[in-house]
């Protein structure tokens, strides 16, 4: 009998699969989680070399630097060691490295280091291994060569949410003392150009250079001579007239018998408006047009040459009830809005124009602080002035210490920053392209021989449901030279970091590996 139920217990325990289970699962779970601490403890060791990687990389850059500025080798030492020393302690979470160690290379300037590093594992200690080991290396190179940037930035009128603009302007500097440090020597041989954009570019003191102006009698009230001929004829010009010299623009004033109404009898006169009384002495421009729109063929008061000058519009087609209302906000309202017949947006930009090629960091600095925002948002206008800043072609308009290097020039680059928050939305009404089409026409351009200009875009905090090129890009990743050159912050502090990391890409100081 005893027998018996010892044969019924053994047979009923090896029938039962749950027991089974049970110790199948007690025998696995030690190699699940050796797997799975191996992957947590590979992935945080990967992690932590990159870090090391950008400390390393920072590292040797400042040695080069300081090199270039004539420390020591032993100094030099021994500042990228405290650099990389202070770094890899704030890293923790297990990690240790030995001092980095450097390598001089005879005759040059080139700087190359090593570290090696271990991070402490976790659940690999089932294993024995209490830490991954890996090495880091790099190095630099620096030689000295010409270097010709142009920084743009968006002054539309969103630069002015979420402190946009102070962030650029802080970020602005931080580059400028990278290309420029304290210590270089004013050799000419690095030098910025600052240019702004919103609905159109103010060119300030070159406005009169890059402008055609025609000189008009008195109007005819009727026939080929009339007021309304001329403005079609020159609306794009700068209109001066010949008895007062004052530069002016066209347009009518409707006057009626009584109420105003639309059937009132109507009266018609041309009129013109002088700059000076209304909207100032306004040096706004817009697009080129013609065979060189493309183009960096020097800027100039020629047909194919000129650009746009900022003159309001009138529409000459519209019902005389609207012109009486264009009429007296131009007489009565500042002539400084749009109503009715009256277009003042082509008028329209900030008091920041194109400042040429220099190496003098406080007038760099200097425009930055006194940036303004608003109005709208012509990107392809700055790109084609930060073309115009480092093109020889235009050496006649730029000051001669501001004249860029030629194309060909050896160990010289060129380079644009373009920085903007938003859309190219804007356009001058007689241009049939968009801003967005036009871009691409300049930065195709530029890309080309000779010039390789190496383009980097800066999009800071730019929509998510910004329009797109028929490719199906933004414009900024369109007009950038390479992926590496197309930055996205979405903070102040991303944008410093971003233009930093451009400037130091800009200067002949570049790592090795």
């Amino acid at each position: 009998m005893s027998r018996l139920l010892n044969d019924v217990r053994v047979s009923h325990f090896a029938g039962d699969d749950r027991a089974n289970i049970t110790m199948i699962a007690a025998l696995a779970i030690v190699p699940i989680l050796c797997v799975a601490g191996i992957a947590i403890d590979v992935q945080m060791a990967v992690t932590q070399k990159a870090k090391v990687q950008a400390v390393i990389d920072s590292a040797v850059i400042a040695g080069s630097k300081a090199m270039q500025a004539g420390q020591t080798r032993q100094e030099i030492s021994a500042l990228v060691t405290n650099y990389v020393d202070s770094l890899i302690d704030r890293q923790g979470k297990g990690l240790s490295c030995d001092d980095p160690a450097l390598v001089f290379e005879d005759g040059t300037q080139n700087i190359e280091a090593s570290i090696q590093c271990s991070q402490l594992t976790t659940l690999t200690q089932l294993l024995n291994r209490d830490k991954l080991d890996f090495s880091v290396t790099s190095g630099t190179t620096y030689g000295i060569g010409n270097v010709d940037v142009a920084f743009i930035f968006d002054v539309s009128g969103s630069m002015n949410s979420n402190s946009r603009l102070d962030n650029l302007k802080a970020s602005a500097k931080v580059a400028f003392d990278e290309l420029l440090p304290d210590d270089r020597e004013l050799d000419g041989t690095v030098r910025i150009a600052l240019t702004t954009y919103n609905a159109n570019v103010n060119a300030g003191e070159f406005f009169d250079d890059v402008t055609r102006k025609v000189t008009l009698g008195a109007d005819a009230p009727s026939g080929s001579d009339s007021a309304q001929s001329r403005y079609n004829a020159y609306r794009n010009r700068v209109l001066i007239d010949q008895s007062t010299g004052k530069r002016f623009f066209y347009y009518e004033n409707a006057s009626c018998d009584s109420s105003c109404n639309y059937s009132s009898n109507w009266t018609i006169t041309p009129k013109r408006r002088w700059f000076e009384t209304d909207i100032g002495e306004n040096t706004c421009v817009s697009e080129r047009v013609g065979i060189n729109a493309f183009t960096d063929a020097a800027g100039g008061t020629g047909a194919t040459n000129a650009m746009i000058a900022g003159n309001p519009l009138w529409n000459w087609g519209t019902n005389n009830y609207n012109k009486r209302n264009g009429s007296n906000e131009i007489e009565y309202g500042g002539a400084n809005s749009s109503y009715g017949a009256f277009n003042v947006s082509p008028t329209l930009c900030e008091n920041s124009s194109p400042l040429p090629l220099t190496e003098d960091k406080a007038v760099l600095k200097s425009y930055v602080d006194n940036l303004h925002a608003g109005g709208g948002t012509a990107g392809h206008l700055g790109i084609a002035w930060g073309w115009y800043l480092i093109s020889p072609t235009w050496n006649a308009l730029w000051p001669t210490p501001s004249h860029p290097w030629p194309w060909d020039e050896p160990d010289t680059a060129k380079a644009i920053i373009l920085m903007t928050d938003g859309e190219f939305n804007q356009t001058h009404p007689s241009v049939p392209e968009n801003s967005i089409e036009l871009a691409m026409e300049f930065c195709d351009a530029m890309k080309q021989e000779p010039y390789n200009v190496q383009i980097y875009t800066v999009g800071f905090q730019v929509p998510s449901n910004v329009a797109t090129t028929p490719g199906g890009k933004s414009i900024l990743d369109y007009c950038a030279t390479s992926a590496g050159h197309a930055f996205e912050p979405s903070n102040g502090e991303e944008l410093t970091d971003a233009y930093r990391e451009i400037a130091q890409s800009i200067s002949d100081l570049r790592l090795t590996h």
